[in-house]
């Protein structure tokens, strides 16, 4: 068997070991990630905190500062928090409210004079469902306006004494839908005639019949309804009295009559009348729908005839023949289309619109379709003073309605909720006065804006109240609605609103901060009420040369940065000037506005963005990057010209400093919210240029601090000890490495804005850090030499302050080895090639290589030395009990003779285990495993020529050995364990122990692979093809030709021939055979064929060849040797899996390059050779050592 190739089969023995075998003793458990994380990690608990206090927290103050900034937004949070619940801040201590003019006593007078006249003659029902009554509502004036009992008294007794106003009613006749159609043609002509009806002339049903017209061609007279309409044609003497009757109580000037609409049965009018009403408890108003009809000529009536469409049509049109011969030239007929009676007290005093289904004229009458009418009562002839008749009727409703508003307010505990809702005796008074009065819906819209935003100006209402407000404005506004002096009016309050808003947004700090939802709430309408005014028709009617809103906002939010930013300076502006008071003093403004970005940024920029298209975070941010950058370049050019951080006095400002620092750079990275070209107009863009010195004299006293920290912690740590059953290392380790990540820490919180710039600081920061690793290592290596580890007298035993030291310089180690990734190399090589190229990237990641490898090595070094040292303080045991095993009876098992050695090593290599990092450990046993290599060779080497089986059981032990050391998987690597050395070991052994039908078999296995690498043609190429009969199981082969074999007659020719020969012999016991000669030739062309006789299962034997070698036929003198090729027969057609062929031609031929055999013997010929007393042995050898012989005679 090839020892080499054993060792891959031996790989899978060790993960089962056979029976008596043992392995490493590692728990499964130890090995696991949670178990390896544990044992890794460096708690933050052990650390000792009298190393720190010896330096007065030098490294950790500054890294304190990010949680410092953390707790202040922390902080920041929970203020919020508790702010968001409050209510709104008030405005009034805030800003200055503008002034409302006040009546005068008389002009109260009046005006309470004109509600109570208002009053006393109410007009219509109310439709709301409620009716105050007349004494309640004069009660709720009196209190409205503070008059007193007799000032009431006076007043009323005049309104008693003025005469009732005239009250109108108010028509809009709309449309009418679905007539029936009256006309030839299928359409009608519809007109409307409209009056009220006294409510003395209401009469039955049985008395109404006389006030319409009869139809002619009826007879009986069916009960009717009232009309206007005058009836023509043959009536009955009766019928013609009562018509004059009705016609004279309501005389046709009083009747009102829409214009025709020609050919339609949907006409529409918007017509407009007023009639005047008599007594609003009775009367009533009565509308008829007529379809219109003229005299038709002859020539009209033909020309009609083409308008007919059907033959109700064609009857209609005799019909009007008929009653056009029947009447005369003179005559005509109006068709009735219907009619509506609605009493008026029906109507309530808020109007009425509505669709009203047209009525006949009796209970027999066919009428169709409906009518859109719009009803309200309005006042004239209003007997009020003089001196309110000079006040426009809608300044007075604003003035009841200020009046009301300012009652209300009165009685209300906050009126930021207050939706406006008056009363319901506030609300039937203005109802009331308007319909009197004539005020429109737009004019009472603008009215109730016009109060409640004056009203808001001095008590604030909620701004989502007021943006419904303008919207009902907006929507009910058309062009010319209002007159020229009410557009003035609104454009004041407009105007007055606006000035108001932009004075409250340059106090929205003040007003609105940001945490308070309710605060954030009034705000968001408040920009909504400007953009809407500014999208208003009406506002740009009204203020046509306003400011456009997004500019005006703008400016606006500007000023109140500044004004704001002047007022937090003078706030934090030190009282005693000093470099580290003024450090301190802009530390506190710049965390007082990140915190005002950050507040702004999450509740204030969308709404600006959303609502007015105002990209406010980039506005307060530019405005804060020039405010702030005049003040922090004044303040650093004084501190840097006299700072000097290595006086302890000067400590706390270089704290503050980088505090500064990082305060700027958490400012700088609101800039996202401009656009990125814009970044570099911004002042504060090289703020880092302002700490460059200071940087570099932090680093360069870090590196001193951390060196005599590391004293520090060695010292502390004399008596060495683990931390805890889990953590290998001890407190030193621990500070180290904690000192290490507090310089790395510092470096990343910083976050360089110079990508190029930061290399020189990341190499500083290397090379500080390397150093100091270095300093630990050599510390505590020196530490454990003064404690005599090196005196070799004493025997050798597992302590923990060797553990510990190795743990701990590991430890340290493991630091080194994250420093590209922790300080990002690969970004800065990145920065660096797009500013100086790649062959610049190139050269400054090698020096940072450089550096961190020269530490790795030494701190390396380091612990190879102790790990050697404890292989060398083992080695004497581990020579002991090898020699205990090579010596042993050979009737003791090596299982049970390498005992003593494989309990030596458990018994150490367990507590080691235990007490070591993994990484350690694995050195060490790597270690061992080389001392124990080094001890079997060195048996070996003193014991030359021993029987098979003293090799045998070294060989045992060592697969042992070999499963000991791997444990599983647990243990070493297979490829650490098949070292160079143990290749050697391990070939020797089995090669020594091996039978010489293994040597043999061996030898020829080599062979098979030499053949496989050689590719050398110089001594020839032989071609050939193979292949196993199985018909007649036989092994097939046939020797085509040869070609540049080596000239070995004087003529430069050859007479070459070849021998064929199957091996080894133990296994094939047939002769050889061989071609015919071929004489004077270097390319012999032979073309025979051979058969050897053999079974199937003795050609696939993995050392079976088939052997060729070529020999030069002399007649004088011994053949010489040629060259020979060796083929695998397990390789062959017919032999290995696939087809089996029958024939040479089924198989391709094979070119097999010549050899020589080496000048150096291969290790199975030369441990043949070894083996004097072995006849097998010996014969081998010379005979291969004859084909040696030839070949070097040939050269």
């Amino acid at each position: 068997m090839d020892p080499k190739l054993s060792i891959a089969a031996r790989k899978k023995i060790s993960l089962q070991p056979r029976r008596g075998s043992r392995t490493l003793s590692i728990d499964a458990e130890s090995c696991t990630i949670d178990r390896k994380a544990k044992k890794d990690r460096l708690p933050v608990e052990h650390l000792n905190s009298s190393v720190q206090e010896a330096d007065g927290n030098f490294f950790e103050s500054f890294t304190a500062l990010s949680w410092k900034q953390e707790n202040r937004k922390l902080r920041v949070a929970s203020e919020d928090e508790r702010e968001s619940c409050k209510p709104p801040p008030p405005e009034g201590p805030i800003i200055n409210r503008p002034p409302i003019a006040s009546l005068s006593r008389k002009e109260v007078d009046l005006l309470y004079e004109e509600i109570l006249y208002t009053i006393t003659h109410k007009v219509g029902t109310t439709g709301s469902g409620y009716t105050p009554q007349q004494e309640h509502l004069f009660r709720y004036v009196q209190q409205a306006f503070e008059i007193s009992d007799e000032r009431h008294r006076d007043i009323m007794a005049r309104v008693t004494d003025k005469k009732p106003p005239t009250i109108i009613l108010n028509v809009t006749v709309v449309a009418a839908s679905g007539l029936e159609a009256k006309d030839a043609n299928g359409f009608s002509d519809p007109y409307c005639m409209l009056g009220l009806m006294p409510g003395g002339q209401q009469q039955s049903p049985t008395d109404q019949t006389s006030n319409h017209l009869a139809e002619p061609d009826k007879e009986e007279k069916p009960k009717r309804k009232l009309s206007f309409r005058r009836q023509s044609g043959k009536t009955k003497s009766k019928d013609k009295q009562q018509n004059v009757s009705v016609r004279d109580q309501l005389p046709a000037m009083l009747i009102q009559v829409t214009s025709v609409k020609n050919e339609t049965l949907s006409p529409t009018w918007n017509e407009n009348f007023q009639l005047e009403i008599a007594d609003i408890g009775s009367d009533m108003l009565h509308l008829d729908i007529w379809d219109h009809d003229d005299d038709l000529s002859v020539s009209e009536a033909a020309r009609k005839l083409n308008e007919i469409q059907s033959m109700k049509g064609m009857g209609r049109y005799f019909k009007q023949i008929v009653q056009s011969a029947r009447l005369g030239s003179s005559g005509n007929v109006d068709d009735f289309l219907g009619c509506l009676n609605l009493p008026l007290h029906d109507i309530p005093s808020t109007g009425l619109s509505s669709l009203f289904d047209l009525e006949g004229r009796s209970q027999r009458s066919n009428v169709q379709g409906q009518i859109n009418l719009e009803l309200s009562f309005s006042t004239v002839n209003r007997d009020t003073s003089h001196d309110v008749n000079m006040w426009p009727n809608v300044v007075v409703y604003d003035y009841i309605l200020e009046q009301f508003i300012q009652y209300e307010i009165k009685h209300k505990s906050s009126t930021f909720a207050w939706q406006g809702d008056l009363k319901p005796e506030a609300a039937t008074i203005l109802h009331q006065y308007s319909i009197q009065n004539g005020i429109t819906k737009t004019e009472q819209t603008m009215c109730r804006w016009l109060g409640f935003s004056r009203q808001h100006m001095q008590h604030c209402f909620d701004y989502a109240f007021l943006y419904t407000l303008l919207k009902e404005v907006d929507r009910v506004w058309q062009p010319d609605t209002l007159t020229k002096e009410e557009e003035s009016m609104i454009a004041e309050s407009f105007s007055s609103f606006l000035k108001f808003c932009m004075t409250l947004l340059q106090k929205q700090r003040e007003i609105f901060p940001p945490a308070n939802k309710a605060a954030v709430h009034k705000l968001e309408y408040l920009l909504k009420c400007l953009a809407l005014l500014h999208s208003m028709k009406l506002f740009y009617r009204c203020l046509p040369f306003q400011k456009e809103l997004h500019s005006e906002i703008i400016l606006t939010v500007k000023k109140g940065v500044g004004s704001w930013f002047e007022k937090m300076q003078a706030f934090t502006k030190p009282q005693v000037v000093s470099d580290e008071d003024s450090v301190l003093s802009i530390l506190e403004l710049v965390n007082v506005v990140n915190t005002d970005l950050q507040k702004s940024q999450q509740h204030l920029h969308k709404l600006f963005k959303t609502i007015v298209q105002v990209d406010y975070m980039g506005i307060i941010f530019k405005h804060y990057d020039k405010l702030l950058a005049e003040e922090l370049k004044a303040v650093m050019d004084e501190v840097n010209a006299n700072i000097d951080l290595t006086d302890e006095a000067q400590s706390n400002i270089g704290t503050n400093l980088f505090e500064l620092y990082l305060a700027i750079r958490e400012l700088t990275t609101f800039r996202d919210a401009i656009p990125k070209h814009e970044w570099k107009n911004l002042y504060l863009n090289d703020f880092h240029e302002l700490f460059k010195e200071a940087v570099h004299k932090w680093l360069d006293i870090a590196k001193k601090k951390a060196i005599e920290r590391i004293k520090k912690a060695i010292e502390l740590d004399q008596e060495v000890k683990q931390v805890d059953t889990l953590v290998k290392h001890s407190t030193s380790s621990v500070d180290a490495c904690c000192c290490f990540e507090q310089i790395r820490e510092f470096w990343q919180r910083l976050d360089w804005p110079d990508p190029v710039g930061a290399y020189v600081f990341v190499a500083k920061v290397t090379d500080d850090i390397c150093n100091a690793a270095l300093f630990y290592a050599d510390t505590v290596h020196e530490h454990l030499r003064q404690h005599n580890y090196y005196d070799n007298s004493a025997q050798f035993e597992v302590s923990n302050e060797l553990c510990c030291t190795l743990n701990n310089i590991e430890q340290v180690r493991r630091f080194l080895k994250g420093l590209p990734e922790s300080l990002n190399w690969a970004k800065i090589a990145e920065n660096v090639a797009q500013e100086h190229g790649e062959k610049g990237a190139k050269q400054s990641h090698n020096a940072l290589q450089s550096m961190l490898k020269a530490a790795d090595e030494g701190v390396s070094s380091k612990l190879k030395t102790i790990i050697k040292k404890i292989g060398g303080r083992m080695q004497p045991d581990l020579k002991k009990y090898v020699f205990h095993l090579s010596w042993s009876p050979d009737s003791v098992p090596a299982e049970d003779a390498i005992c003593p050695l494989m309990e030596y090593l458990d018994d150490n290599l367990v507590t080691l285990h235990n007490s070591l990092l993994r990484n350690n450990f694995d050195r060490l046993l790597e270690r061992i495993w080389k001392v124990v290599l080094l001890e079997l060779q060195d048996t070996i080497d003193n014991n030359h020529g021993k029987m098979p089986s003293f090799y045998g059981r070294l060989y045992d032990a060592l697969e042992i050995l070999i499963e000991f050391f791997y444990a599983e998987g647990k243990g070493l690597s297979m490829e650490l364990i098949m070292t160079d050395l143990f290749q050697v070991v391990n070939s020797y052994l089995w090669l020594n122990k091996a039978s010489t039908e293994e040597l043999i078999e061996q030898f020829y296995m080599e062979k098979i692979k030499d053949q496989g690498d050689w590719c050398n043609e110089e001594y020839g190429v032989l071609t050939m093809k193979a292949f196993y009969n199985h018909s007649s199981n036989s092994l097939c082969v046939e020797i085509l030709n040869a070609r540049d074999i080596l000239a070995l007659d004087s003529n430069g020719l050859s007479d070459p021939f070849v021998i064929i020969g199957l091996h080894p012999h133990h296994v094939f016991k047939v002769q050889p055979q061989k071609t015919e000669i071929q004489k004077n030739t270097l390319h012999p062309l032979f073309d025979e064929k051979f058969e050897f006789l053999v079974s199937v299962n003795k050609c696939r034997h993995e050392a079976a060849v088939l052997m060729l070698t070529v020999m030069d036929h002399d007649y004088m003198f011994q053949n010489d040797f040629a060259g020979e090729a060796y083929l695998q027969l397990s390789e062959l057609p017919g032999i290995g899996e696939g087809s089996h062929p029958t024939t040479h031609d089924d198989v391709d031929m094979m070119h097999l390059p010549l050899m020589q055999p080496p000048i150096n013997e291969n290790q199975s010929l030369v441990t043949l050779r070894s083996r004097t007393s072995d006849r097998h042995a010996q014969d081998f050898v010379k005979k291969r050592q004859a084909i040696i012989d030839k070949s070097v005679a040939a050269k």
